[in-house]
């Protein structure tokens, strides 16, 4: 049981998503499926969705290696492949959204209650092999997490499919 109980988890975790929907969740999916993803359509959904999803793991890579202290990422053989997977998929997952709806904010909601809810599971975890659990399996980029993804993201794929045919704007949204 986390020290502040479950309500202080709950309630860090809704004002951690209202914070990172209105901040950085934001301004990453206005760069990545606002602007880029719709240039690079012409390569075709599932070519321009990878690109941008590599894009976007590859931008992410400074602040791991700068910030290495407070992100720990363990053995890098396993952590490279686990990131990149995992911000592929879950590229995939936001892209899909921004598609279909012609609007960033499904994918900054999603990308936000992400970013919230993975530190907020971690409070519930308790093991004696932190490194194992916190980093290769429930973490961030994790292998549950990874796997996750990736079926929310086929889950997204299919589901969604006939309304992402191109990007649209907003106004032409049904």
């Amino acid at each position: 049981m986390p020290e502040g109980g479950l309500g202080a988890e709950f309630i860090k975790f809704f004002i951690q998503v209202v914070l990172f929907t209105l901040t950085l969740a934001l301004f990453e999916e206005i760069g990545m499926r606002g602007y880029l993803l719709p240039k690079l359509l012409s390569l075709g959904r599932t070519r321009a969705l990878a690109l941008s999803g590599l894009v976007w793991a590859t931008w992410h890579m400074p602040i791991y290696y700068f910030l290495a202290k407070l992100f720990p990422v363990g053995n890098v053989l396993l952590f490279l492949p686990l990131f990149y997977g995992s911000i592929v998929a879950a590229g995939f997952a936001y892209g899909y959204l921004r598609l279909y709806t012609g609007s960033i904010w499904p994918g900054s909601i999603a990308h936000s209650v992400h970013n919230a809810a993975w530190g907020t599971a971690g409070a519930f975890t308790a093991t004696s092999y932190p490194v194992i659990v916190n980093l290769y399996l429930v973490g961030d980029y994790g292998l549950l997490i990874l796997i996750g993804v990736v079926i929310v993201a086929i889950w997204l794929g299919h589901y969604l499919r006939r309304g992402m045919d191109e990007a649209r704007s907003s106004a032409e949204v049904p």
